[in-house]
């Protein structure tokens, strides 16, 4: 009833309307169409970004296990780094070390040759001594021997006086052997010192300080305030001995005394 009171000229739907109806349903159809295609390709994106969102947090994931792995890598790169600069330093100081040791190799080396040229020159010394001791000794054993020939012939000249009477003669002879035996002493108390230089030169001296003293029997004095002297291997004597005569300053004290010579030379007092 109602419918039908809503018609124009009494039961038909005016074409108008109907055209309006229609163009509105086509409009609406084309926006429908148009907003699922939009609606379409927007979830097409959209599923489009979501997989690009996974990649790139898988992406993401690898960026940052590849980070952690370079700076593990970079960690280490440092240490090796480190430790090639200790090694350097180790080479360096080994190097440094092993120059200083071929110095001092070398200077052994030069040490070593020098000690062995004194070695050599020792052992020529210490044969030439000991031919010297030895023709020394040959010597000393043939005078002394003369020696005691000598002091038989004295012996028996000595008794020889004892039973002549003309004693002037043997006396000249006994005299001429005491001078002979003199002589002989002599010499051979300096082939004694000689022998005893040559045993000194001979014998390695480890400390000067360790030298034992020289008895007073081997050693002739002729001062007896001389005896009290301590000397190692040689006698050794004052220069000036007791009651050596000493020249006069040239400066005295006593011309200060009354004297106008104030400080004078000795020269100008003199004059």
């Amino acid at each position: 009833m109602g419918i039908d009171s809503m018609r124009v000229g009494g039961g038909r739907c005016p074409p108008l309307l109907v055209a309006g109806l229609l163009a509105a349903c086509l409009m609406l159809i084309c926006n429908w169409w148009t907003l699922s295609s939009e609606n379409f390709e927007l979830l097409r994106q959209f599923d489009e970004l979501n997989e690009q969102l996974k990649i790139s947090a898988e992406e993401r994931d690898q960026c940052v296990t590849l980070r952690g792995t370079l700076q593990q890598r970079y960690k280490h790169a440092e240490d090796e780094v480190n430790s090639l600069h200790v090694r350097l330093e180790q080479q360096a100081e080994l190097k440094k070390k092993n120059d200083e040791l071929e110095d001092s190799i070398n200077v052994c080396k030069s040490e070593l040759e020098s000690l062995n040229k004194l070695d050599a020159t020792k052992t020529a010394t210490l044969e030439t001594l000991r031919l010297e001791k030895n023709t020394i000794n040959t010597q000393l054993d043939a005078k002394r021997d003369e020696n005691k020939r000598l002091q038989e012939e004295i012996e028996q000249l000595k008794d020889k006086i004892k039973l002549t009477c003309n004693p002037n003669p043997q006396k000249k002879t006994i005299s001429l052997l005491q001078r002979k035996l003199h002589f002989i002493h002599s010499l051979t108390f300096h082939y004694v010192i000689f022998w005893r230089f040559a045993n000194l030169a001979a014998r390695e001296v480890i400390n000067k300080i360790q030298l034992g003293t020289v008895p007073e029997s081997a050693v002739i004095i002729s001062l007896a305030g001389q005896r009290g002297l301590k000397y190692h291997g040689i006698p050794i004597l004052p220069k000036d001995p007791p009651g050596a005569v000493r020249l006069s300053p040239r400066f005295s004290v006593t011309n200060l005394k009354g004297s106008d010579t104030f400080l004078l030379p000795q020269e100008r007092i003199r004059l």
